[in-house]
């Protein structure tokens, strides 16, 4: 919360606590009066300091809310990262493979290097001779980026661990 919000709540509930106090020596009713005007001020600064205090409360509890969730984000990244290594399975290709070991079940796949130095998973298609001649390609469906192959067939994606180097 914000100090100077809840430090003004503070001071103008102290002054509104004063001014009713002061009541019991009033002796005339235009002096109640005034002083009955005054309170109500002082209540109604003290309400908008709460309100501010509690205004900036809902922001900041808000805000750790999202770093939270950033957080959390961050580790599951960091944990799906592992399972994947930089691979070269044809030559000049470069792309992100499934270790086998850490597959969890999962078929291979490759993954987009562009996407992937973003934070992101994005699984590559295989694409025959999608603009290049007797050539095939694996595409990423979020970028628009492409790994072509020396091959005309697509051939099927491996485990980082099949994948034979290129020579």
């Amino acid at each position: 919360m914000d100090l100077g919000s809840i430090t003004a709540a503070w001071g103008s509930m102290k002054a509104v606590g004063e001014l009713a106090k002061g009541f019991v020596s009033l002796h005339s009713a235009a002096e109640v009066q005034a002083r009955a005007i005054e309170l109500n001020q002082k209540i109604i600064d003290a309400q908008n300091a709460i309100f501010a205090a509690q205004t900036t409360q809902t922001a900041l509890v808000d805000r750790v809310r999202e770093l939270e969730s950033q957080i959390a984000r961050m580790k599951d990244w960091d944990a799906q990262k592992q399972r994947y290594q930089l691979a070269t399975p044809f030559p000049g290709c470069m792309v992100y493979a499934l270790k086998k070991t850490m597959s969890d079940g999962e078929p291979p796949h490759y993954l987009c290097t562009s996407c992937f130095q973003k934070g992101q998973r994005s699984i590559l298609q295989g694409v025959e001779g999608r603009g290049h001649r007797n050539t095939s390609t694996y595409h990423c469906p979020v970028c628009n980026s492409d790994a072509i192959t020396i091959w005309s067939n697509v051939i099927a994606p491996q485990y980082l661990e099949d994948i034979k180097p290129a020579g």
